[in-house]
């Protein structure tokens, strides 16, 4: 993983609620993982300011990732549907950021339903600063 000086631990989230794995032929090219929410989330924070939630209403989506020979055939749809599952079987609301640099990222969420709620500046773990966008995915709409 590129950037990561070592990706089993940053896999293995401090706050995961559950994490899923898609797999080619018995090999892993890609994960996503539902978190607790946290105050200090980016993610959190928006979402508390636009609803008077509270982080107990909310989980936070991470670690989406696909290997790239793996892009474009659905596989991150596929995770972010199991993350939605889950979250809505425990009762929770999915919130998330993403860069907003990475177009990739935010044409995928834009098409998956998701709606942008806020934009933020986010922390990088080298200091620096960016621009990233806060979705959340809304409740889903049950047929009746």
């Amino acid at each position: 993983m590129e950037g990561i000086a070592d990706p089993r631990a940053w896999l293995e989230h401090p706050h995961e609620i559950r994490s899923w794995t898609a797999l080619v032929d018995r090999v892993r090219v890609g994960q996503v993982t539902l978190t607790e929410a946290q105050p200090e989330d980016d993610a959190a924070r928006a979402w508390i300011e636009r609803t008077g939630g509270s982080v107990a209403d909310i989980a936070v989506m991470a670690r989406l990732f696909l290997d790239p020979g793996h892009r474009g055939v659905g596989l991150a749809g596929f995770l972010v549907l199991a993350l939605r599952h889950h979250a809505q079987l425990i009762g929770r609301t999915v919130v998330f950021d993403v860069m907003a640099t990475d177009a990739a990222a935010v044409h995928l969420y834009d098409r998956s339903g998701a709606e942008q709620i806020a934009e933020v500046t986010h922390r990088l773990g080298d200091g620096r600063t960016g621009p990233a966008l806060v979705y959340v995915f809304p409740a889903p709409r049950l047929a009746g």
